[in-house]
């Protein structure tokens, strides 16, 4: 379960940070928009930065969906990274996932986890990580350590006129960079697409275009698979489904400044499959 305590959510507003959305087992995608943007990758798999004012943010949904070799490449990818690159200060941040929830709830075997058969139906088609981790103990330890290392929410403020805040997935502002656990789990998961078919995204989840304000407080999040980033006013998904073949996409914030990039998928695994819910689809 989520910690009732959270470490602190402010980043040093002298870092230039890369914010990838939800990489879902795409590691090699991961790395190539590491390469992209002033990151190097030794034979050992150790990320190095360009300079040492560089960091990462993991905006959640690591694994899951992608194929069992990509999500256990992905989870040792990003075990030894995180210890890698934070061993004198903290250059490499993860945000945490419902995916993440999820698979620590049943590899825990969290007693308020109901097995009914649709559970486990559901464990099968949207958790595949789970049967990973139950047939691989020192996998299943890394994940809990990289679950013990996520953050509800972070946020980086370079001035009065500019900040961002990272959450996984989209939230009324009343959660945002809340520390209740009800805010944790806005800020995590937001309503259901698959429970509300039919329902149009920005019907389902109103306050996220009803909210938004023409100015320079981001709020950056992801969850929702679009087929590209998607932005109204301050509010900005970049989870551009990498894992259903499109791409993986990042924002980069330095001082006061915001663009982004992204990698096309390269086709190392097979691709999931969906049918677009569009965000601002106006």
């Amino acid at each position: 379960m989520i910690s009732s305590t959270i470490k602190n959510a402010s980043l040093p507003c002298e870092d230039e940070y890369l914010v990838v959305g939800d990489v879902h087992g795409c590691v090699d995608e991961l790395k190539q928009l590491l390469r992209q943007n002033g990151f190097s990758i030794d034979k050992n798999e150790l990320i190095h930065p360009s300079s040492t004012a560089k960091s990462i943010i993991l905006l959640g949904d690591f694994v899951d969906k992608g194929s069992r070799k990509k999500i256990g490449e992905t989870i040792e990818f990003i075990h030894k990274n995180y210890i890698h690159l934070n061993q004198k200060r903290q250059h490499f941040y993860l945000i945490m996932g419902n995916h993440e929830i999820m698979i620590e709830r049943f590899i825990s075997k969290d007693i308020t986890l109901e097995m009914t058969p649709k559970r486990l139906i559901e464990k099968e088609k949207y958790y595949n990580t789970v049967e990973l981790l139950e047939h691989d103990v020192a996998l299943k330890e890394k994940f809990l350590e990289i679950y013990s290392w996520c953050y509800p929410w972070l946020k980086y403020t370079y001035s009065s006129e500019f900040s961002v805040t990272f959450t996984h997935a989209p939230c009324e502002e009343k959660y945002l960079a809340k520390e209740d656990m009800t805010s944790y789990h806005k800020m995590i998961k937001s309503a259901s697409r698959s429970k509300n078919i039919g329902i149009k995204l920005d019907k389902l989840l109103a306050y996220t275009h009803k909210e938004a304000e023409d100015n320079t407080h981001y709020h950056i999040f992801g969850h929702l698979s679009q087929p590209n980033i998607r932005q109204y006013k301050n509010r900005i998904c970049i989870d551009t489904s990498a894992i259903y073949g499109d791409a993986l996409s990042c924002a980069i914030i330095k001082e006061e400044s915001l663009s982004f990039d992204s990698v096309a998928f390269l086709g190392e695994q097979k691709p999931a499959s969906q049918i677009y819910n569009l965000l601002f689809d106006f």
